[in-house]
C-alpha cells in the first residue's frame, strides 16, 4: 500500500508541475500596452509622480536636486493684489487658504531654478 500511495503522490506532483508551468509562463509574459487609450491612461496616472531631471539646470552649482515647493495659484495671487490695491473684491483670499499646490524646482544650496 505504501508503494501505491508513493506512486500516486509522485504522479500527482508530476501532473501538477506540468500543468502549472504554462500557466505561470502566461502570467509573466504580459504583452506591452498597445492601444493609444491605454498608453494615455498610463501616462496620466504617472503624471506628476516623478521628479524632473535637474541635470545641468543649476548652472555650475552642484549638487542640483529636484525638490517640491509650494506654489501660489494664479487666481489667489490676483485676489491678493486686488485686496492690497483697495479694489474691494467680493472674494477673499481665505476662500483659497487650504489650497496649497506643489510644483517641482531644481535646488542647489539656497537657490531655486526652473527644471
Amino acid at each position: 500500500m505504501s508503494s501505491l500511495s508513493h506512486v500516486l503522490l509522485l504522479a500527482t506532483t508530476l501532473i501538477l508541475m506540468l500543468f502549472s508551468a504554462p500557466l505561470g509562463a502566461r502570467c509573466t509574459n504580459r504583452s506591452p500596452i498597445s492601444s493609444p487609450q491605454a498608453m494615455l491612461m498610463e501616462e496620466k496616472i504617472r503624471l506628476g509622480s516623478t521628479p524632473p531631471s535637474c541635470h545641468n539646470r543649476c548652472n555650475t552649482c552642484n549638487p542640483c536636486t529636484a525638490v517640491q515647493v509650494p506654489t501660489l495659484p494664479a487666481r489667489a495671487a490676483r485676489l491678493r493684489s486686488s485686496e492690497s490695491d483697495g479694489g474691494g473684491g467680493e472674494l477673499s483670499f481665505n476662500e483659497f487658504a487650504n489650497y496649497k499646490p506643489l510644483g517641482w524646482k531644481c535646488r542647489c544650496r539656497d537657490h531655486l531654478y526652473d527644471p
